[in-house]
Formats: C-alpha cells, sequence, structure tokens
C-alpha cells in the first residue's frame, strides 16, 4: 500500500490518518523506525490475517525443495557432473543450484564429490553417498 501512495514523512503522516484514523510514530535510534497503526479494515485489504497464504507458499517451497532433494539423489545413483544435474533438474544457473541444493547435500553427507581432494576440478562428478548399516 505504502508505494502505492507516494513516500516520505509527510504522504505518510496523511494517508495514516485517511487509512486509520491513526498517527504514524517516527523512532529514531540506532535504527529508524516507524509504527503504523491500521485499523482491520486496511489489514484486510492487504492481505489475510491467518497468513494461509505466507503458510502455502513456504509449504509449496519446501515440498519442491525435498522433491528436487529425492530427484538429485536418485539421478546421481551414477556419478554425473554439476552441469548434469542441474540440467535435470531445470536449473540452467549452476551457481544458484549449487548454493541451493548441491551444498547442504554435500554438508549433509547424502552427496559425495568423486575427487574430493579437488573441488574445483573440472572432471569433478558428484555421486549418492552410501548409506553405512550399523554394525551389530
Amino acid at each position: 500500500m505504502a508505494d502505492e501512495l507516494g513516500f516520505g514523512m509527510r504522504n505518510t503522516n496523511k494517508y495514516t490518518k485517511l487509512y486509520s484514523g491513526g498517527t504514524p510514530e517516527f523512532i529514531e535510534g540506532d535504527v529508524f523506525r516507524t509504527v503504523i497503526p491500521l485499523a482491520p479494515i486496511a489489514v484486510e485489504k492487504v492481505g489475510p490475517l491467518n497468513g494461509t497464504q505466507v503458510e502455502t507458499q513456504v509449504r509449496t517451497q519446501v515440498e519442491t525443495q525435498v522433491t528436487l532433494t529425492e530427484q538429485i539423489l536418485t539421478f546421481c545413483s551414477v556419478p554425473h557432473s554439476k552441469a548434469e544435474i542441474a540440467e535435470h533438474c531445470g536449473y540452467k544457473n549452476t551457481k544458484g543450484f549449487t548454493k541451493r541444493y548441491l551444498r547442504p547435500l554435500l554438508d549433509n553427507g547424502q552427496l559425495q564429490m568423486t575427487i574430493p581432494d579437488k573441488p574445483r576440478s573440472q572432471h569433478q562428478k558428484y555421486v549418492t553417498a552410501q548409506k553405512s548399516t550399523p554394525e551389530s
């Protein structure tokens, strides 16, 4: 809403009074803060109070990440390069893909490098780690 109405202290004062009848607070400190009181009708216009949209979005992102993680681990039952894995998952940018998916899998031991001594090798491939069975 603020982007639609403009910015600045004058507009903030003017439109806060129109939308909610309240007066905004401007608090100076290490961090400048603005507290804007909103009427319930203004909050309803912006979005739902219960956060269902946020919950749905987060759930979708988590499900996508879990699905991609499973897809990567299955695909890497045989060694593949970073570019091959990214392409298989539908990604073109290997940098973002590595940061978001490969690095966490490597860090928690689910994925291994075929040349661990040379992590930046052009011949580097990734393979699903073998699960160790506990000794009886």
